[in-house]
């Protein structure tokens, strides 16, 4: 079969090309005449008017207008451009200055027939080139070929940019300068610099100091949207409420914690030096749930800084920053103090200790809030607590402030409704528990439901010690002392009758270094004068007998996780007055082991009303409030749930009531 002959320009050998291009393009040169494009943009124009037309322009008209001579199929197929301009026995940087337009053809040309070359030897394994008659003929690629063709392909491309870069620095004319650098930077911002795009936008609409104000980071303002668009309904309630406090009260799953930390990078990238406050209920948990969140909010929004590189919280652009802290302990609340802060926000706000809290807030955080007068925010956010009473709930129930709530079902992401529907039938499947539960109804629908089966002792009776004490001859005083790690130092006393086995409370303390208002005593110091006080109380409850007799029936169990301050109470502990001075305090370590029995034998106790408890007093606080421990199939372990709530007199009690009933 004759081979097919086709009427077409064919490549001819590279050698060739060269050659003849250079004759081409000295040919080209005498007869072209190449006028200088007259832009619609006048000198007197500026530059932001400039770029309104341009922006109006049909999108296939984003590269410069070019009126050319010549036909593509004139032009050097596969010659490399520095290959043409040593032809022309120049240099690439005057070559493209001679003729831009020129340049950047040769360059695209080169790079679209090595392009239909791979495609070709990509597609069919073959390519069809003319032999020296001019006929068609087929040649196998190999492999090898093709990545060579490749990597011309890659080198053709990387020409094109370079030939430009050179076109924008080569225009003589002020008006074609302007008009390149106005659709080069057109181009980098359909590309992704969202920096660029904003500055583009401002020019069009008008002069950033005729619109813009200037306190607010506009160079932030896609970062910000970005972070909005992440937001569902129930979240942007509480994002569009304004300044000022604001309570928000969800299930589990709900989203809050991605709310808070959107809130905390909203502010910090929408004005510049701005101070931001977390606090959670450890520094080292707090840490990993915003740095979680941040890196979520990154991820999802591709959030870049103002360098174009990955958005980093820890360290903003404009100067802002996000300060994390925890509320564990007492020492917690003065590492807060100073700093001003314009929003604060409290995960599991109903979760945290309450007398820390009520602290913090009087103490701390309002005198911080100065600083913005009411240009603030405060949001209160978390789950119901398992347990009554606390801090959390005196303030859902009467601060008059904006409250919000809102469960899983309202979160549309990450997964659809139904599948975590059933996940949550199986937790509670799992756990031997319904959707009646207190569990399932505070963990899952955001209803303030408490664990009272599981309180530690949840039958009591209580006295009111304004109308009148309870009619019971003493025999013995007993107080039971828990040292506050960091925490509350406590004192439980008890008025008990060995004849009948009864008894009631007479006498608390509960206080940490935060409750001393006079700075200049240690704690220690205030225990001690606290335990003089509660001593001396004691001794009057037996005004027939002398103060040594009395003495020895007033007995002290004292936590022994600080056995040097139960040594010092011993040695130096005395009282005033004659016959007093002499006393030494009747004070041992407490019977610590044998918790479960004393836990049984103490909630007898208290179900017959043969141990009666001041009302209002912390100690039945602590007895609404104290809950066992739940395990993960339901089960109930015969230990207190710390986390839930971490009584501070029940222990001080238990130690004193076992020279009682422990026996």
């Amino acid at each position: 079969m004759e081979d097919e002959k086709h009427e077409v320009v064919v490549a001819k050998p590279f050698m060739e090309v060269a050659a003849e291009a250079a004759d081409e393009w000295a040919a080209f040169e005498e007869e072209s005449d190449i006028k200088e494009q007259q832009l619609d943009i006048a000198k007197s124009e500026s530059f932001s008017s400039g770029i309104r037309k341009m922006l109006q322009q049909p999108a296939a008209d984003d590269m410069p207008v070019v009126e050319t001579q010549k036909s593509s199929e004139l032009l050097p197929q596969f010659d490399s451009i520095y290959e043409i301009a040593r032809a022309a026995d120049m240099t690439l940087a005057e070559f493209v200055q001679k003729d831009p337009q020129y340049a950047q053809r040769l360059a695209e040309n080169s790079f679209a027939n090595w392009q239909n070359l791979l495609t070709s030897a990509s597609i069919t394994g073959a390519l069809d080139m003319p032999d020296e008659e001019g006929n068609m003929q087929s040649y196998a690629v190999s492999k090898n070929q093709t990545k060579l063709i490749e990597l011309r392909v890659r080198e053709a491309a990387r020409q094109v940019d370079v030939v430009n870069e050179l076109v924008m620095t080569c225009f003589r004319s002020e008006e074609q300068r302007k008009d390149t650098l106005e659709r080069a930077m057109y181009r980098r911002a359909l590309r992704g610099d969202t920096r660029l795009a904003i500055y583009l936008h401002d020019r069009v609409d008008g002069r950033p100091a005729e619109t813009k104000q200037v306190e607010y980071d506009y160079d932030n303002s896609y970062n910000v949207y970005a972070i909005i668009k992440t937001l569902f309904d129930k979240q942007l309630e509480v994002l569009n409420s304004g300044n000022g406090v604001k309570l928000v009260c969800c299930s589990r799953r709900a989203g809050k914690t991605h709310l808070l930390v959107a809130l905390l990078m909203i502010e910090c990238l929408r004005k510049p030096r701005t101070q931001v406050m977390y606090i959670g209920e450890t520094m080292e948990l707090s840490e990993a749930l915003v740095n979680k969140a941040a890196q979520d909010i990154i991820d999802v929004c591709q959030l870049k800084n103002k360098r174009g590189m990955r958005f980093d919280w820890k360290h903003f652009d404009n100067g802002s920053q996000i300060i994390i802290r925890g509320l564990s302990n007492t020492k917690d609340p003065d590492q807060i103090r100073g700093k001003a802060a314009k929003v604060i926000v409290i995960d599991e706000f109903f979760h945290l200790k309450s007398e820390l809290l009520e602290y913090m807030q009087r103490e701390v955080l309002e005198p911080m809030q100065l600083d913005y007068a009411d240009d603030y925010t405060f949001i209160c956010a978390g789950t119901p607590p398992r347990v009554k009473g606390t801090y959390g709930e005196m303030v859902w129930k009467n601060w008059d402030v904006p409250h919000f709530s809102w469960t899983w079902r309202d979160n549309p992401h990450p997964v659809n409704l139904e599948a975590r529907e059933q996940f949550v039938e199986k937790v509670l499947h799992d756990k031997g528990l319904d959707w009646s539960s207190s569990f399932a109804r505070r963990e899952y629908n955001g209803e303030w439901a408490y664990d009272d089966d599981l309180l530690l002792y949840p039958e009591y009776t209580a006295f009111d010690t304004r109308e009148a004490v309870p009619a019971l001859q003493p025999t013995r005083i007993l107080f039971g002392i828990d040292y506050g790690v960091g925490d509350n130092d406590t004192i439980w006393g008890c008025v008990w009758n060995d004849d009948e086995k009864r008894g009631y409370q007479f006498w608390e303390d509960k206080f940490n270094r935060l409750d001393i208002m006079d700075r200049s005593i240690s704690q220690l110091e205030y225990l001690g004068e606290q335990v003089k006080a509660a001593w001396q109380t004691a001794l009057d409850y037996f005004p027939d007998l002398s103060p040594k007799e009395a003495n020895k029936r007033i007995l002290w169990d004292a936590d022994d996780s600080d056995q040097h301050l139960t040594d010092h109470f011993n040695i130096n502990l005395r009282l005033e007055g004659e016959g007093y001075d002499t006393l030494r305090i009747n004070i041992q370590n407490a019977h610590k082991t044998d918790k479960s029995i004393m836990y049984d034998k103490i909630r007898d106790l208290l179900r017959r009303g043969d141990l009666l408890i001041m009302q209002g007093s912390k100690c039945e606080h602590e007895l609404q409030s104290t809950i066992l421990k739940r395990g993960p199939n339901g089960e109930v372990y015969k230990e207190v749930d710390s986390k839930a709530y971490h009584p501070d007199l029940l222990p001080a009690m238990r130690y004193a009531l076992w020279n009682a009933i422990g026996f």
